[in-house]
């Protein structure tokens, strides 16, 4: 009888971590062990994260899915700046100073983690793997990977869920050094998954990268909308989940939008934006900017329950890749989570990226909702006021970056690439 492939799958983000890179692994590890793979996760201890999504008890869920779990230790964690809990004798203050130190001399605040992971991979030997799958960032998990898939004597898979050294939003990583250690890596791994396919054309192009390269998007997981829901507005909601990265994504644009639907039809439904996440300081900044101080609500963090009950309830769901009309190839790629989750709650998508990038591409061609530049509040506001006219969810059929379709891609790539036994 032959016997399931064993992968082991290097995931930091992992729940119940919040980072939205933990959906994507969670599903990664999830549906590989549904079709067929024997999927062992290493990731950081559950009982080490300072921030849990609140009622998620990921020990039982991977016990349902034949997942096994390889909690590992985390050194240095007063480098993180507050997301792994720090010793008793590391009070806070010194982890706030820990973390402005490390910002200015470039240093990967995560790279406790490397030695950490590859040491709670000792046990293991040559033969008890098939293969290493690392997702990333943070992308010195990579490293970690490598060591580990070296002495194991298999292949390693890099996925990309944002890029590293060309990474547009992280000015830390933009060195040479960075650079050729990335150079390495890509040189040893046996084939790389990318979000996009921009960021496919530039790996290829930067690094003179030959090796298979596959396109696997981010997606939505049916299951997880199973039970929730939908909020219940009593306006006509635009919701945003998620971070900014100013001053490429900011919430400016879309707050102008939003302060003139309301201020041309003030007699009808209002229209606000509904914020959820943590950079709730810019964006009440950017709503007194563009006179929309009336047409915000700010939620704060709250549990990925909540998140996907709002995006269930939205009149549109708003997403913001980079606010600047022409952009690089690196920004062109960005393809983000929170846009698959808005088609996983089949709401209207109101999407802020360049014209041709890969966002824009993939909602225009799909019929998904809008996409517009950051300087066409005037155009955004004409769509909300015609979407508030008709009702209307999207028309556009989103099976296709279902989690259950995305994973046979995946599942075919990798087993492809393992050595014939």
């Amino acid at each position: 009888m032959k016997r399931s492939p064993k992968l082991l799958f290097f995931a930091y983000a992992f729940p119940p971590s919040r980072a939205i890179g933990a959906v994507r692994c969670w599903n990664i590890a999830k549906h590989l062990s549904r079709r067929g793979w024997d999927v062992e996760v290493v990731t950081i201890n559950p009982a080490l994260l300072t921030e849990p999504q609140p009622g998620m008890d990921v020990i039982a869920d991977c016990v349902r899915e034949n997942i096994r779990l390889r909690p590992t230790g985390f050194d240095w964690p007063i480098l993180t700046g507050g997301g792994i809990k720090l010793a008793p004798w590391q009070p806070n203050i010194l982890a706030r100073i820990a973390r402005r130190v490390v910002n200015w001399i470039k240093l990967d605040p995560d790279r406790g983690w490397i030695t950490a992971a590859v040491r709670a991979c000792a046990s293991l030997g040559p033969g008890d793997m098939d293969a290493v799958l690392v997702s990333a960032p943070p992308h010195i998990a990579f490293e970690a990977g490598a060591n580990v898939a070296r002495r194991l004597a298999v292949p390693l898979f890099l996925d990309y869920r944002d890029l590293w050294s060309l990474n547009p939003h992280s000015k830390r990583n933009a060195t040479r050094k960075v650079w050729d250690l990335e150079a390495r890596l890509l040189g040893f791994a046996q084939a790389v998954t990318v979000v996009s396919p921009s960021m496919s054309a530039l790996l290829k192009s930067e690094f003179q990268f030959n090796k298979p390269i596959e396109v696997i998007t981010n997606g939505f997981d049916n299951e997880e909308f199973d039970g929730i829901r939908p909020e219940g507005f009593d306006d006509f909601a635009v919701v945003y989940a998620g971070r900014f990265y100013p001053p490429s994504s900011t919430a400016k644009p879309l707050l102008e939008a939003i302060a003139l639907v309301n201020r041309d039809k003030a007699q009808e439904q209002p229209v606000r934006l509904h914020y959820f996440g943590s950079d709730q300081k810019h964006v009440k900044t950017a709503a007194v900017e563009a006179g929309a101080s009336s047409w915000l609500i700010n939620h704060g963090n709250v549990s990925r329950k909540i998140v996907l009950a709002a995006l269930k309830g939205a009149s549109a769901a708003a997403v913001v890749t980079t606010v600047e009309e022409t952009a690089t190839q690196a920004e062109m790629g960005i393809l983000t989570g929170k846009l698959f989750d808005a088609l996983g709650a089949q709401v209207p998508v109101l999407l802020i990226s360049p014209k041709e990038s890969d966002a824009s591409t993939l909602v225009r061609e799909n019929n998904f909702g809008g996409a517009f530049t950051g300087c066409e509040s005037v155009a955004m506001g004409k769509w909300l006021s015609k979407l508030r006219e008709d009702a209307k969810k999207h028309s556009g059929s989103s099976e296709n970056f279902s989690w259950l379709q995305i994973s046979a891609q995946l599942d075919v790539f990798l087993r492809g690439l393992l050595p014939k036994k």
